[in-house]
């Protein structure tokens, strides 16, 4: 379906409105007078000040596979022009807002182009221009949520359309193999999602015959995500003597969510002052001494041996995380009840959507149960949800134009 000009007016100033309102949320949260300093940052620092992709954590550790390559890059190439100063920061701050202002934009023409309809696709857009489910993930410019969100909005978008069209039967589909590889690269979280789309694919073929096909494509997609991946495993087998194809962290990650003292959340357990080699310059040391693979695998064998001991806790912790992750709380009782209301709306329009749509519930559900799981098990934050927030703005949509056409009386 063809966009008019007055619906590409609205997206361009959708676009504006959605990069002011941004821009503005940065600003008054005081993100351009301080610098940010996590670990993506401090790895983009060591690509300059030491030619090391490295160097994440409190002191200097040398090599690193604790982070996926491409955002730390990107970031090494924005100091390299800016500085490592204000300047820097705010070009950071402007290039995430106009991102995440893009993906707002974009949803007009994605619910348009996959017959969802104007009314959704308006009501889409507009609530995602205002809708803000992690403010310093959205704005600040030192994660890589609104590229990981924006990328799988592109490849949902390509796999719904060679899906609808069986446009996969006559070509090769490279601009969605290339964004698939390209998501995984930068999320690794979505290599389930693509894998288990692409059995879905096949299950649900309406013609034997484009079977072989079909397993053919399903084949260069996961070979051109090995290809993507396999510079990045080999740099990790040589600078840190394993092969590893995504990132290093996952045992600190587990053993930092789960254990005596720990909670459910990232912002408790930054209270219970847990010393992480981010922060700690002993603990640091430590890795450094054992290098970070025995490190990681060491916190690995603890936190396996803790949950052993302790199912019950753990399984406290980990219902705990799955009810934040689908009804997030916010930090007042205004900001919770708007949070868990949206998504109750949300996953109210999942059940719309299988109604009017059953190709785009089924991506979306399978998104979902795919991606989500691994946050269930370490500790919450609300950045991690929000690859996939854009779903469910759409869901929330047609749970809002659902009721607009009611009390319109169509």
């Amino acid at each position: 379906m063809s966009i008019d000009r007055d619906l590409r007016r609205f997206c361009i100033f959708l676009f504006f409105f959605a990069l002011v309102v941004r821009i503005f949320g940065a600003w008054k949260a005081g993100f351009f007078r301080t610098r940010a300093d996590y670990e993506m940052v401090r790895i983009a620092n060591s690509i300059l000040q030491f030619h090391v992709f490295g160097n994440p954590y409190a002191i200097p550790t040398g090599p690193t596979a604790h982070e996926m390559p491409l955002f730390p890059l990107f970031l090494s190439g924005v100091h390299l022009v800016f500085g490592n100063g204000a300047l820097a920061e705010a070009f950071n701050i402007t290039i995430t807002c106009s991102a995440s202002a893009l993906r707002c934009a974009l949803l007009l023409p994605f619910c348009l182009s996959l017959g969802l309809g104007r009314r959704i696709g308006i009501v889409a857009a507009s609530l995602s221009s205002v809708y803000i489910s992690a403010i310093q993930t959205e704005v600040r410019g030192d994660w890589d949520g609104p590229w990981q969100a924006l990328l799988l909005l592109a490849s949902t978008w390509l796999t719904l359309r060679i899906w609808k069209d069986q446009s996969w039967l006559n070509r090769t589909p490279w601009l969605w193999i290339i964004l698939w590889a390209t998501s995984i690269l930068l999320q690794p979280a979505l290599s389930p999602v693509l894998v288990v789309l692409l059995v879905a694919g096949f299950l649900f073929l309406p013609s034997p015959g484009g079977r072989m096909r079909y397993l053919r494509l399903a084949g260069t997609a996961v070979l051109a995500v090995v290809i993507l991946l396999l510079p990045w495993a080999v740099r990790n087998k040589l600078e840190l003597g394993k092969l590893i194809w995504t990132k290093s962290n996952f045992g600190l990650e587990l053993w930092t969510s789960n254990g005596p003292n720990r909670a459910w959340d990232i912002a408790t357990n930054v209270g219970y002052r847990i010393p992480l080699p981010q922060d700690d310059a002993t603990e640091a040391e430590v890795l450094k001494q054992m290098g970070e693979v025995r490190y990681n695998q060491m916190r690995l064998a603890e936190a396996s041996a803790w949950i052993r001991q302790h199912h019950a806790e753990f399984i406290r912790l980990t219902a705990r995380r799955f009810v934040a992750f689908w009804l997030p709380l916010g930090k007042s009782p205004v900001q919770s009840i708007v949070r868990v209301g949206f998504s109750i709306v949300a996953l109210a329009g999942l059940v719309i959507l299988f109604r009017i749509h059953r190709l785009m519930a089924v991506v979306f559900l399978l998104t979902w149960i795919t991606f989500s799981p691994i946050y269930y098990i370490v500790e919450w934050s609300s950045r991690y949800r929000y690859p996939i927030e854009w779903e469910l703005v759409i869901c929330a949509a047609v749970t809002l134009s659902s009721l607009i056409g009611f009390a319109l009386g169509h």
